[in-house]
């Protein structure tokens, strides 16, 4: 307890210690409020009325003097609390001082939200207040503004706060139900699974699943059953759609029940095939079914919205209410109705009722889930930024922006809105989804769901595909810069971004390059992507045109009703008696002020003019649905367009043909067969929009029809695919382009030069069309869009020609691998571009060996004619098992691992029958001593195969899953010794094994690895002419090697490397490419340099391995050199290791590992166990003389690593059961 506070203080208010139902407290107690408190802290400040100015101005001031930690620091803290209370009450007219409030604190968040945490969370659960969600979104809106990461803080400073948010416990408890479903699968019942396990084990684990508790033995399976000690079962990969519209209709009849049909919309034909084919895949969309906060009406009802939010947009979008929107989400339960009386009612009811039919629906298709929002938050969102800013904006057509968004006031408070729709609909997205997913958003509306997301859960795999152009105009990022660069930077969040057209992802690199300098772009020629590198996060664009799905239009070609409608069609079009070389027009759009219809108009209309010859031929139907009538501007631009239609019938007649109309003009759109018909009874179509992302019209024409002619302007999408497909060039053109709608005089012109185009010819260009709208349907569009190798996560094909090219690939596998251990150890399911990654780097290694052999060439550098040869057997064979790994570890099998370890036997160099014996003596001895608290081990040779060089040298995926897991299970603390150094192509760089598993001991046990915050050294030779000697000799080689005698030293085995205390320099490898007079003449130059720096043989000693000549620096006290044993002894002093304790495993492969088991058996003679990977018998030994001496015979001895390996798995899965029998026997005591 503190002190009183003196009585001027106790004036201050508590923050957050008022409850929802108090009276709201006014801005001018606030400033009181803050007056006061800056008057007791004498912090100077001017008195101004408006709250705003003041907390702008004394926010900083506040956070100096907290940031003192001295008396008055108390008290300024709850001067800051105050106002971020003002700025959580107010979310949206007090985000721009929330902006410059948390940028006051500068890196003071993590701590200050520590601080307020609890002030939150008591206010809501005791008082009712909402002040969480207000602090969350307000971040979110924060980060999307300035492309921070201030979320982030706030979970790094209350973690529970994001599982919470996400419901992370209810998804891991499906997950452990899933597992548990799949136990009791295998084993028939919950009597059977219980009744294989000794300990009671089956009740334990669905006791834990039940009460959502998690223990260490939960995911284990039955002791006598086969089982898994590395990974579990997993839900298979789905997708997650996610848009503004739903796939759906909704209608609820005048009796109360609803009903629903499957929606026809452009975006459901696209995405439709692709969902359809798993009914575990999940859709996410807005129903209209909202919640309005302000007044709780019942249903039918129309909700209230402040005065500032505009009715309408010009494009007729509704402000006020959405089609739908006065449906609360609450009818999902029908609470407002009568009971019912029996339960025949009851059972109809609940069939009929919303939540029924989306039951229904869900049982026979993918699963379909409602986004809920705020359905005032809907409405500006939708009717508003989407519609009335964003899609004018896109299309490059400025003057149809809303006006009211001239007032950035208005622009600010519903982009706030837009903001918190995506925030929800990402929210959801997340809480849906499982790591394994691939979560698919759609369009305009949407555009900020990938970056939300990723500050939420950074392993989903998001893409975006854009179904408009993204064309904005300049003032788009100077008038809107608000909307403008947070869409830009949003784009960006997500994994994998697609566009319509080449033209709309030019667009968007160009406003990335001019606008976010820093950004790294690079593109891939062959696969036709860029990878755009911004802010720590990379996104992948391409290019992906949107078809159709052929056979929903093809069905009706053929039928006999669809003939006649055409033929009747066509004769109530053209007249009885038609002019031999008269021809059809036909168009069909929305009636949008982007489809360019009035120009389209004007065109025709200076058609007839310039070309009176044509007057009683030619016909152009067209038809424009009717939308958005109740809007002033779209029906002003409707009306002058019939206008317009109606002169053009006026103006020009045909006295021989009194009948005849130039324009047939329909609102009305058609049903799916006569509009089938159409196509087939028009001569030519006509599609010209001003901007559309696609238009798939033209496709829709030349699939029913390819005898058609097309006129097609630049402005849809579907023209640039053609032209980028070579279907419309100098050499050939297959269709009449208009490449300015707004020139009547060249509009025309193609009307003319497609009217009078040869009936043969018009055929082949619409055979050709038609060819390759066919072979480009819907289906192959999703398949590519999903398709995981485009991203640049995935390692691509490449052509592989100089050592760096080498290296560089297998460090890139090396990333590959990391994610794939980390992923596995932590449950989470491996991505299908994982094995995609693995499989191309092999396969780009392996083009360039040499027929019927792995032996590589690389030229050692760019202009180089020097090749290097490696044997890199050993490289392909780790990615052939890595990718059997993969494949093993996501089977359900229980026994994937023993499934797997058997694949290992065709590594043995002496006989499967060897291995197994080998395996059972290793296992035999491993689980003799039932645990270790030491684990000391080499790691080249014992742990790893050799490779051809030490920079190829990475460790494999599954390698790394064995030995984590064997630290995990079977160890207490693990380290990996060896003579290689620790970074700069070191062991730390090799490895694929996370941070926390292993101790890592470099240069012979001279350096040390312990975590990213605890690394020491042996600070004997940090200084001293010994290490100048040393790095004398270095340069002196390193001079030597560039001789081209000595060059191929410099890639064969480790090559040249420099460890702290000695060097090392490879003079063969295992291969033998080497020949005995090259290694001799190396060693014989090395001989004399070392006399030469160090004459008198006092500091250094140079020393010879099978592969390697070393050079030391001999200790200080003695003059020895430092070996592993030093190595040992520094890491027990520095980590007070008691050997004496417990059990010690040491495995190595060569001499230079038993000093490392000498100083174990020094210090615990009864208590080491050793296996040795060797085929060597005077190794074999002493190794065996060694233990004897100190009476000890705990040894076993393997013939490669991969017998090891399959032991300690063996162990691991072992180890699992003898755990639990310990926990069982406390237990019971």
């Amino acid at each position: 307890m503190g002190s009183e506070p003196p009585p001027s203080e106790k004036k201050v208010r508590e923050p957050f210690s008022r409850a929802m139902k108090d009276v709201q407290i006014s801005d001018e107690q606030r400033l009181k409020e803050l007056w006061h408190l800056l008057d007791l802290l004498e912090i100077e400040y001017k008195k101004t009325a408006d709250l705003h100015t003041l907390i702008s101005s004394v926010s900083e001031s506040l956070t100096m003097v907290w940031k003192r930690r001295d008396p008055k620091s108390e008290l300024a803290l709850k001067g800051l609390l105050l106002i971020l209370e003002y700025c959580l009450s107010h979310v949206f007219d007090g985000h721009a001082v929330f902006e410059i409030f948390v940028s006051s604190l500068g890196f003071n968040t993590v701590i200050f939200w520590k601080h307020c945490a609890g002030y939150i969370f008591d206010s809501d659960l005791g008082r009712g207040t909402k002040f969480r969600d207000a602090l969350l979104f307000s971040l979110t809106l924060y980060d999307v503004n300035t492309g921070k990461n201030r979320l982030r803080e706030l979970y790094a400073a209350v973690p529970g706060i994001r599982k919470s948010l996400l419901g992370v416990n209810a998804k891991q408890f499906g997950e452990r139900y899933h597992h548990l479903q799949k136990r009791l699968a295998r084993y028939g019942s919950h009597t059977s699974l219980c009744s294989v396990s000794s300990d009671s084990e089956g009740e334990e684990a669905i006791h834990n699943v039940r009460s959502g508790t998690h223990t260490e033995s939960e995911s284990e399976e039955d002791p006598k059953a086969p089982r898994s000690g590395l990974a579990t079962s997993h839900f298979q990969q789905r997708v997650i759609n996610v848009s503004n519209a739903p796939p759906v209709s909704l209608k609820r009849e005048k009796t109360g029940d609803w009903e629903i049909k499957q929606g026809s919309g452009g975006l459901v034909a696209c995405v439709d095939p692709v969902m359809s084919k798993d009914h575990e895949n999940l859709w996410l969309a807005n129903l209209g079914m909202n919640i309005n906060d302000k007044k709780q009406k019942r249903p039918g009802s129309v909700a209230s919205i402040p005065e500032s939010f505009p009715s309408t947009n010009t494009l007729g979008l509704p402000l006020i209410k959405q089609t739908i929107a006065e449906v609360f989400f609450h009818v999902l339960a029908d609470d407002d109705m009568d009971a019912p009386k029996n339960e025949k009612q009851k059972k109809a009811r609940e069939e009929m009722s919303l939540l029924g039919v989306l039951n229904n629906y869900n049982r026979g298709n993918y699963k379909l889930n409602p986004v809920v929002v705020q359905e005032d938050d809907y409405n500006v969102y939708y009717g508003g930024i989407s519609n009335g800013l964003l899609w004018p904006a896109l299309h490059n057509l400025p003057e149809y922006i809303v006006s009211e968004y001239d007032d950035e006031k208005i622009l600010r408070a519903h982009w706030c809105a837009y903001v918190r729709v995506n925030y929800q609909f990402a929210i959801d997205a997340v809480r849906n989804s499982r790591p394994q997913d691939f979560i698919w958003i759609h369009d305009y509306h949407l555009m900020l769901v990938g970056m939300i997301m990723q500050s939420l859960d950074q392993h989903l795999e998001v893409g975006f595909f854009l179904h408009i152009p993204f064309q904005p105009p300049g003032e788009f990022f100077s008038k809107y810069s608000t909307v403008g660069f947070a869409v830009l930077r949003g784009l960006l969040r997500f994994t994998k971004v697609g566009f319509q057209t080449h033209r709309d992802r030019t667009k968007y690199i160009e406003l990335v390059q001019h606008y976010f300098g820093t950004a790294k772009i690079v593109y891939d020629n062959k696969m036709d992507i860029y990878s755009i590198t911004n802010e720590g996060w990379t996104c992948s664009l391409g290019v992906f045109p949107v078809s159709i799905k052929n056979d929903d239009f093809l069905k009706f070609v053929d039928l006999p009703e669809t003939i006649k409608l055409k033929n009747d069609l066509r004769k109530r079009v053209m007249g009885d008696t038609p002019a031999p070389d008269g021809r059809f027009f036909f168009s069909v759009e929305r009636f949008d002020y982007t489809k360019g219809i009035m120009e389209k108009l004007q065109a025709y209309k200076r058609y007839f003019e310039r070309h009176p010859d044509r007057i009683g031929k030619d016909v152009l139907f067209q038809i424009a649905v009717t939308n958005r009538r109740s809007v002033d501007t779209y029906r002003v631009y409707q009306d002058e367009c019939i206008d317009l239609a109606d002169k053009i019938n006026e103006i020009f007649k045909d006295p021989n043909n009194p009948t005849w109309k130039p324009l047939v003009f329909q609102t009305d759109g058609l049903p799916r067969s006569e509009l089938v018909a159409a196509y087939l009874a028009m001569d030519i179509g006509v599609v010209t929009p001003k901007k559309d992302g696609m238009n798939l019209v033209a496709k829709e024409m030349l699939v029913c029809n390819p005898k058609a002619g097309l006129v097609l302007s630049t402005g849809a999408g579907s023209e640039i695919q053609f032209t980028t497909a070579g279907l419309y060039s100098d050499k050939e053109k297959n269709y009449h382009r208009i490449s300015n709608v707004f020139d009547p005089d060249s509009y025309c012109d193609a009307f003319y030069s497609a009217a009078l185009e040869p009936e043969d010819v018009r055929a082949e260009h619409g055979k050709r069309l038609h060819e390759f709208i066919m072979a480009n349907d819907i289906e192959r569009w999703s398949c590519a869009f999903l398709d995981p190798s485009w991203t640049h996560e995935v390692i691509r094909p490449t052509q592989v020609e100089t050592l760096d090219d080498f290296f560089s690939l297998m460090m890139k596998t090396r990333n590959v691998r990391r994610q794939i251990v980390g992923r596995v150890l932590k449950g989470i399911p491996i991505r299908s571009h994982f094995a995609i990654s693995l499989r191309n780097a092999k396969e780009s290694l392996e083009q360039i060996c040499k027929p019927g052999t792995h032996t590589a060439e690389f030229k050692s550098g760019p202009d180089s004619k020097e090749v290097a040869h490696f044997e890199i057997d050993n490289e392909l064979q780790e990615f052939e098992r890595d990718l059997s790994f993969i494949d093993y570890v996501q089977s359900d099998d229980a026994d994937n691992v023993e499934q797997f370890v058997d694949t290992l036997i065709s590594s043995h160099p002496i006989s499967v029958e060897t291995y197994k014996k080998e395996v059972e003596n290793a296992v035999e001895l491993l689980y003799s001593a039932d645990h270790f608290h030491y684990f000391f081990t080499d790691r080249d040779g014992t742990l790893k195969s050799y490779s051809c060089s030490y920079p190829s040298s990475i460790q494999p995926a599954y390698s790394g899953v064995i030995q984590a897991q064997f630290a995990r299970r079977c160890a207490q603390t693990c380290v990996i010794l060896t003579t290689a150094p620790l970074m700069h192509i070191g062991v730390l760089d090799v490895s694929t094994i996370p941070n926390g598993y292993y101790y890592f001991g470099a240069s012979g046990g001279r350096e040390w690895f312990i975590d990213n915050g605890h690394n020491f050294k042996d600070e004997s030779i940090l200084k001293g002419e010994k290490a100048d000697v040393l790095a004398s000799a270095y340069t002196r080689i390193s001079h030597l090697l560039e001789e081209p005698e000595f060059r191929p030293f410099t890639w064969v085995g480790s090559g040249l490397q420099k460890h702290y205390g000695h060097l090392t320099i490879a003079f063969q490898d295992v291969y033998k490419t080497i020949t005995e007079a090259q290694g001799k003449q190396l060693h014989e130059e090395i001989e004399k340099i070392v006399k030469d720096v160090d004459p008198h043989g006092t500091r250094l000693q140079l020393a010879s391995t099978e592969f390697d000549i070393k050079v030391y620096m001999k200790t200080e006290t003695d003059g020895h050199v430092f070996d592993k044993g030093d190595g040992l002894r520094l890491l027990c002093e520095k980590m007070h290791c008691d050997l004496t304790e417990g059990n010690v495993l040491v495995c190595g492969d060569s001499s230079t590992d038993i000093p490392m088991l000498k100083e174990c058996l020094i210090r615990n003679p009864k208590g080491v166990y050793t296996i040795w990977v060797t085929v060597n018998d005077k190794l074999k030994e002493e190794v065996r003389a060694l233990c004897a001496s100190y009476s000890n015979s705990n040894v076993a001895f393997v013939s490669c690593p991969e017998v090891l390996l399959g032991a300690m798995a063996q162990a691991t899965i072992r180890e699992i059961t003898i755990t639990r029998t310990r926990k069982m026997s406390r237990n019971i005591v």
